[in-house]
């Protein structure tokens, strides 16, 4: 780690494994920031107005756009302010629309677009390209701000996600997309805070306490019944917390490749009074 830190970081990001602390850290961050009297946002895991990532958003090839316009055509004005334009592909935010419309688009066509979301919808190749374009614009939005952005878990957990559990892409695949997304960011002066739980099956021991059993259904079956899942034999709770092992020293490796300012924290026992004053400190020789 440089002895130096980057002055005027306009892109903080917290990352860590689930329940490791990642929202109530953002928040903290986003908090001091604020009491610095400098301009802010926060941008926490599923919000579908992120800048960078694409949160239930679908890419499907126009002419299939224009079929299901002229299928629910009775409808489909509910979609269209919500329909972004990129070359042969409509970029269409759905679950936008849908809360816009207030569950006035039918299931059937919910679900037809739903099929093309990006996260699980897109081959591998499709989805790189997709979310390095993404962040490319968010940094060209953001160098012309002076405002800081705080990021929860986009930067490492929803690319190991897709690239992953959901496709098997490869570690090497992950690593190239993440270091691409890096460089993309580089001239923000980002921040990387990463949260490491000692014990794995400790915490999600924990949030799993804290969470509902729908939660813990959807994440076992997508870490474990998908392409990575299958390939390596993974089954139930126990494939889930190996998954999670598996990526959180994936995740540590990648750290150290990174063309910017990187902390990791180990916050096992969850003394927040301790990890808050050591995130203030560097917080504050940043802004």
């Amino acid at each position: 780690m440089a002895n130096t830190l980057p002055t005027k970081t306009k892109l903080v990001i917290v990352e860590g494994i689930p329940g490791s602390g990642k929202s109530t850290l953002s928040r903290y961050i986003h908090d001091i920031v604020n009491m610095r009297k400098i301009e802010s946002e926060l941008f926490l895991e599923g919000d579908l107005l992120h800048p960078a990532d694409y949160e239930s958003v679908a890419c499907m090839p126009n002419q299939v756009l224009e079929r299901l316009r002229s299928i629910y055509s009775d409808v489909f004005h509910y979609i269209d302010s919500f329909v972004t334009l990129d070359g042969n592909d409509s970029i269409i935010a759905y679950a936008l629309a849908q809360q816009s419309a207030q569950n006035g688009i039918p299931s059937s066509l919910y679900e037809e677009i739903r099929c093309y979301d990006i996260y699980d919808g897109v081959p591998v190749e499709k989805y790189c390209e997709l979310m390095i374009k993404r962040w490319k614009s968010f940094v060209k939005d953001q160098r012309e701000k002076e405002t800081m952005t705080i990021f929860e878990c986009c930067f490492l957990q929803n690319p190991g996600c897709a690239l992953l559990a959901r496709h098997d892409a490869g570690n090497d695949r992950f690593t190239q997309h993440v270091l691409r997304i890096a460089e993309q960011i580089q001239e923000l002066n980002p921040i990387l805070f990463y949260l490491k739980p000692t014990d794995v099956r400790k915490t999600i021991e924990r949030v799993r306490s804290l969470r509902s059993q729908e939660w813990l259904d959807f994440v076992i079956w997508y870490h474990t019944e998908q392409n990575y899942g299958k390939s390596k034999g993974l089954h139930g709770y126990e494939g889930y917390i190996k998954f999670l092992e598996y990526r959180r020293e994936l995740e540590l490796q990648m750290i150290k490749q990174l063309p910017f300012q990187t902390f990791i924290i180990e916050n096992s026992d969850y003394d927040w009074n301790n990890q808050q004053q050591i995130v203030s400190k560097i917080m504050t020789k940043c802004l």
